[in-house]
């Protein structure tokens, strides 16, 4: 998550221009994780139980990361230990970049497709438990 979190910061930092782009790292983040956690855990109930999460649930979740996030990264002054330490995956620049890419479009495509799987295993749930 460190190298996650430094890639986002220098994109709001240098890319976006932002005053605060600790603030807007943290909340990025913790909604890019919070997006993926309710996919991993939404998937398997819509599968195995045929039932959608709670929406508010899933909101709490992506709350409860963010506010995580802030305690670790802010109250205990790791935001600015990363930022000096430029943290990579195996001391390559390009790989971090690419790879920070990478998970930021995979978190952000659960908002499109996930809905879309989600609807089609609960009907199929319903479909073969009707059967029965």
């Amino acid at each position: 998550m460190k190298v996650f979190y430094y890639y986002y910061f220098l994109f709001y930092k240098n890319v976006l221009n932002d005053d605060e782009p600790h603030l807007l790292t943290t909340l990025a983040l913790g909604a890019s994780e919070g997006v993926f956690i309710n996919g991993i855990l939404e998937i398997p109930f819509a599968y195995y139980f045929g039932m959608l999460l709670n929406m508010w649930l899933m909101i709490g979740i992506v709350v409860l990361i963010i506010g995580l996030n802030y305690l670790y990264f802010h109250r205990t002054g790791r935001a600015k230990e990363i930022v000096k330490i430029k943290p990579m995956f195996f001391s390559n620049h390009l790989l971090s970049k690419y790879l920070t890419i990478l998970f930021f479009i995979i978190t952000t495509s659960f908002i499109f497709w996930e809905p879309v799987l989600i609807k089609q295993m609960i009907v199929e749930y319903n479909r073969c438990h009707v059967l029965k």
